[in-house]
């Protein structure tokens, strides 16, 4: 029997995406229903025009109510980018009795501890990821029924901007949605996309947005977490600024010849287009790609040398998986391998019932923040039949998640 419907929206700088589903018994993810819109009130994660905001939100959600014949009072947005902070925090307690092996009383006490760890007054905690545990002082998987003295816990604490969250829940509630809880979205990205053995291994993950790139490491468990200030945006500008055209003629131009490298004949294939002073002008997909190639090399570049000073380069015996509209570019796997050192592959949702058109990269991160809701949260969404009046929800966006 499957669950209850979930609702989740992913607010991006290029479009809206509100996708409606379920999660079975079999994990599978299945789509009830969906709406996008075209968004261009966001830079580098942040709200900069609140209308256009409401507005694509409120056209994203018509349609997924249309899709669904259902009302939708509230959903979880996926948050990232620049307001996005991590710390590490610490605690040890001690067993009573050392005769007695560890309970689940004891491993909440130590919990509970961690989550009293403050984060700075302008930051919302979002999640608490455990690390890693100790048993005086050596490191263990699972603490339960072991005998000691002292249990340790290292817990990853991931937070939002406090500023970043109100915008965002006043553009929704304009549209007239409610906010009911975020998500990180490399973790729904990390839901959709890797396997447990990836985890496990070390794998990296890097969502190409369109305003930004974010970059998430996993050692089993989330260990790093970073943002890339370059997305597919200034590959849109590269190409307006160099071929003197408008931004929605690159954006065009980018989507139908996009490719960061064009060998042999197909290469030499002509490209016409005109630019803002009225002249037709032609040139290769060669000369196309050579300014897409450019800005994508410098990408890598940056994300290589994040992934140095993570310390954690050495450790992705997994490789690293591309996913996001920008993993949509053609040849783009085989230009990352060389630029990183490590094998790569393009991340698409698993384990998904949906129309094709949602298979892609793009709609990963919708459809991880489903799947990591559902299964993780478990609290479904309120909705009701369309010909009856909406309801208003009662949990504010203040009430945020502390998954451990």
């Amino acid at each position: 029997m499957a669950g209850s419907p979930v609702v989740v929206l992913d607010v991006g700088a290029s479009k809206v995406l509100c996708l409606v589903g379920e999660v079975q018994n079999n994990s599978q993810v299945k789509i009830l229903g969906l709406g996008q819109s075209p968004c261009t009130g966001l830079r580098r994660s942040a709200v900069i025009d609140m209308p256009q905001v409401a507005e694509s939100i409120h056209t994203a959600l018509a349609e997924a109510e249309r899709s669904t014949g259902l009302k939708i009072a509230g959903a979880y947005l996926g948050m990232a980018g620049e307001g996005i902070s991590t710390q590490t925090n610490y605690s040890t307690v001690g067993i009573s009795g050392s005769s007695n092996p560890i309970s689940e009383e004891d491993r909440n006490r130590a919990l509970l501890a961690v989550a009293q760890e403050q984060v700075a007054e302008d930051q919302m905690v979002m999640h608490r990821f455990v690390q890693s545990y100790a048993v005086d002082g050596e490191p263990v998987k699972n603490p339960l029924w072991l005998h000691g003295n002292r249990l340790s816990i290292e817990v990853l604490t991931v937070s939002v901007a406090e500023h970043l969250c109100t915008a965002f829940r006043h553009a929704a509630s304009k549209a007239g949605v409610e906010i009911v809880g975020v998500v990180l979205e490399s973790v729904g990205v990390a839901h959709a996309t890797l396997s447990q053995d990836e985890r496990d291994m070390g794998v990296a993950l890097l969502d190409l947005g369109a305003g930004t790139c974010d970059l998430s490491v996993f050692l089993g468990p989330m260990r790093h977490l970073e943002e890339i200030p370059l997305g597919g945006d200034d590959i849109t500008h590269d190409l307006s600024v160099v071929l003197s055209i408008p931004i929605r003629e690159a954006e065009k131009l980018k989507r139908r010849f996009g490719s960061v490298s064009c060998p042999g004949e197909d290469g030499d294939e002509v490209v016409t287009y005109h630019t803002t002073a009225g002249r037709t002008c032609t040139l290769t997909k060669q000369q196309v790609s050579a300014v897409i190639e450019a800005r994508q090399r410098e990408v890598f570049e940056y994300v290589r040398q994040a992934l140095v000073n993570s310390s954690h380069n050495d450790r992705l015996a997994a490789g690293i998986v591309l996913t996001g509209g920008g993993a949509l570019l053609d040849q783009v796997a085989p230009l990352a391998e060389e630029v990183l050192g490590h094998q790569v592959r393009i991340g698409v949702p698993q384990n998904v019932i949906a129309p094709t058109e949602v298979s892609d990269p793009s709609y990963a991160t919708a459809i991880g923040l489903l799947r990591f809701v559902a299964s993780e949260h478990g609290a479904p969404i309120e909705s009701h039949e369309a010909d009856q009046p909406r309801n208003g929800f009662a949990h504010a966006l203040g009430k945020l998640f502390n998954f451990f």
